[in-house]
């Protein structure tokens, strides 16, 4: 490495607010500046931002004085900023690492000061200094932080910050990589180590040590308060990132105890305590930090949309569409109108508005802000960039959804090839990509295929995260699924059951994606017959979606469907009507009366009311859903087929026979073109048509004897 004289090592310096000749009082701030030898340095002029009018340049000895707005007291957080070097050297801040420092008592104690580093840009020594290392590590990950629930950091916004963060000191991107990593793995300290692991995005070994390091500081808190917010904030995104957000919660809270005023860490906080399913106090966070944003910034600055779109994504979680929605569209105005219309930050506003469009049915409005949010990202970062992987997938899910399984699979192999490529086999993104392409090749029947990737996608979350892991839960919910769907239901079970512990374990027992593999491992019961043991399960399902969701959420609606569908299978009507209708009219209420969920409640409480011999009342049911369907999902879905299969068999059992077998015919003609020849659906509408078919034969048989 270069050789640098003592002038230049001199630029790295340290700011002390406390020195032998100048004493703390009332409304003054005093300061030392020092080299990271503590050498003291003279004619450096630092003032806070605000209302705090300069202070005085420092002496020989490093002394000076900064003169307080009347509103800051001991303990108030202030950011600090300089003024001018008289040397005329650029200096720029290592520490505090974001500039702010707490106020310490007006008292002329010897340790009433808050110390802060400052280098000279472009001074490589930089890279050779314990504190600038650590202060340019801590720097990296808060930039890093994930921004809100749907906006977490690419590695194309990774490298964004190691640009920005260098170019801010002067030094360059690949050289602060490599002094970051050589720093870490010499480091003791188990505060620097967890910050030398999170940069390389080792969590669980980041957890390990900041837990560590937080316990030591917290014993010391009056000593080192800001290092304990510190290192809480950065526990907390490594726990977050773990997939540990109870966890995530406990370390934000005690970061944010001490710096209540931080809309940052009220973000943060909020976007835990949504992952850890506490959505009441999530709420009320993102909104009084989107409150504060407001009043702190004009309407139309950037941050407002970042609040705004935190707090839409919430809602939309939440099922509160109405209110979402409208959040979505300003906070894309706002970033459209001061970023520029192919700006990043557009692109994903306008994927998150398209979920919550796509969510409610609305696929004809959703697709074309997909197809915008994928070409913004490919022409700013290129075909081949992983978050248009996102975007493909994004756009593939749709397909799906809507049954176009032929234009879905491109999309879906594209995205994956992308992340094999760009992130590497065993990245888990590449799972998550994995995952669709496997419930699409499910959907279709394809379940020799499916299994592999659902196993393979598996066994990296289980490697790469941690065998613990909600991500881990979700695969292993996938995979027994599948194999539910195949009637291998002894191997299916231990999966939905180990999935059902992680969850709770990780996430809290009444956590809504709880409730989720409650469901399922009771859909399993269900189909072994157990329905004892499957109704408390779909209660204590329903139980906590309307505890945690609301009685309105579409979840409940589904959660009331699912416990309908038990108790038909046991001819138990009069339990099972009540729920359906009420399911249908959330979904009504909520989604809308058109949308392909009401289409399947409309459709099963059609089938009880045909097994209680009400014809007359199943039929226009009946009618209606195939009507919802064909419109929302088109005349090919397979669930048309599915409408069209029920509504024949309806047909056939009240004897017309000439309308009935049109209907089957259609039918099995959508399940052999997008599901394999075998699979279950096909076979039964293949069944139901020939003994149609046979009725008829013999029916003119003997008009004819």
């Amino acid at each position: 490495m270069q050789k640098f004289s003592h002038q230049f090592l001199t630029a790295i310096v340290t700011v002390f607010t406390l020195c032998s000749f100048l004493y703390a009082e009332k409304g003054i701030l005093v300061v030392h500046v020092s080299n990271v030898q503590n050498k003291p340095i003279s004619g450096v002029v630092l003032s806070t931002r605000g209302d705090g009018s300069g202070g005085t340049k420092t002496d020989n000895a490093g002394k000076a004085r900064i003169q307080l707005a009347i509103e800051d007291k001991p303990g108030n957080w202030v950011s600090l900023q300089i003024v001018r070097v008289l040397s005329r050297k650029d200096l720029v801040f290592i520490s505090p690492w974001d500039r702010r420092a707490q106020i310490p008592p007006f008292e002329n104690e010897s340790d009433n000061f808050v110390p802060v580093v400052l280098a000279e840009r472009g001074d490589r020594t930089m890279l050779e200094s314990g504190k600038a290392l650590l202060a340019l590590a801590e720097k990296i990950n808060a930039g890093n932080r994930p921004k809100t629930l749907d906006e977490q950091p690419s590695e194309e916004d990774r490298q964004q910050v190691l640009a920005e963060i260098a170019r801010e000191h002067g030094l360059q991107p690949e050289e602060i990589d490599e002094a970051i990593r050589a720093w870490g793995e010499k480091a003791k300290d188990p505060y620097e180590k967890g910050l030398a692991n999170l940069y390389n995005r080792n969590y669980p070994q980041a957890s390990k040590e900041l837990s560590v390091s937080l316990s030591i500081r917290e014993a010391a808190l009056e000593e080192a308060q800001a290092k304990v917010v510190d290192v809480a904030t950065f526990l907390g995104q490594s726990r977050y990132e773990e997939g540990k957000y109870r966890e995530a919660v406990a370390a934000y809270r005690k970061a944010f105890a001490l710096r209540s005023d931080d809309v940052e860490l009220m973000s943060d906080l909020g976007n835990s305590l949504y992952m850890a399913g506490n959505y009441t106090e999530a709420d009320s966070l993102l909104r009084r930090s989107l409150e504060l944003r407001e009043q702190k910034y004009r309407p139309d600055d950037p941050t407002i949309a970042f609040g705004l779109h935190a707090l839409a994504a919430l809602l939309r979680y939440q099922g509160k569409f109405t209110e979402a929605e409208p959040m979505f569209r300003r906070a894309l105005d706002i970033r459209e109108a001061q970023l520029g219309k192919d700006h990043l930050d557009v692109a994903n506003t306008l994927n998150s508005l398209a979920v919550l469009l796509g969510t409610q049915g609305k696929y004809a409005e959703a697709e074309p802000l997909y197809r915008r949010a994928l070409d913004i990202r490919e022409a700013q970062l290129g075909k081949d960039h992983p978050d248009v992987a996102q975007s493909l997938n994004n756009l593939a899910e749709l397909f799906r959804a809507q049954g176009k399984y032929a234009d879905a699979e491109p999309l879906y192999r594209r995205a994956l090839g992308i992340c094999e490529s760009q992130l590497g086999r065993d990245h888990p993104y590449v799972a998550h990509n994995l995952n669709n392409l496997a419930s699409l090749l499910q959907a279709q029947g394809k379940y020799a295929d499916a299994e592999p990737l659902f196993r393979r996608a598996l066994d990296i979350r289980e490697a790469q995260l941690g065998k613990d892991h909600p991500d881990v839960a979700q695969s292993l919910n996938n995979l027994a699924l599948l194999l539910k769907a195949q009637g291998k239901y002894a191997d299916a079970e231990p999966l939905f059951r180990r999935a059902l512990g992680i969850r709770e374990v990780q996430l809290g027992k009444d956590h809504p994606y709880v409730a989720s593999t409650l469901n399922n491992l009771a859909l399993l019961l269900k189909a072994l017959g157990k329905y004892a043991d499957a109704e408390p399960l779909y209660r204590r399902s329903l139980g906590i979606c309307e505890a945690q969701l609301g009685k309105d959420h579409p979840y409940v609606a589904s959660s009331l469907n699912n416990l309908s569908e038990l108790f038909r299978a046991q001819g138990k009507y009069a339990d099972a009507e009540p729920l359906y209708r009420r399911a249908l009219e959330i979904w009504e209420t909520q989604l809308g009366k058109d949308h392909p969920n009401v289409a399947s409640t409309l459709n099963n409480l059609a089938l009880l009311l045909q097994a209680q011999g009400k014809y007359a009342d199943a039929e226009p049911l009946f009618r209606r859903a195939l009507d919802i369907r064909e419109a929302q999902l088109g005349k090919d879905h397979p669930d048309v087929a599915n409408s069209l299969n029920n509504l024949a068999g309806l047909l056939k059992t009240q004897g017309k026979h000439a309308d009935a077998e049109p209907l089957y015919r259609r039918a099995l003609d959508i399940y052999e073109a997008n599901l394999r020849k075998d699979h279950p659906n096909t076979e039964k509408v293949r069944k139901n048509l020939n003994e149609l078919l046979d009725i008829i034969k013999t029916s003119k048989k003997k008009k004819k004897e």
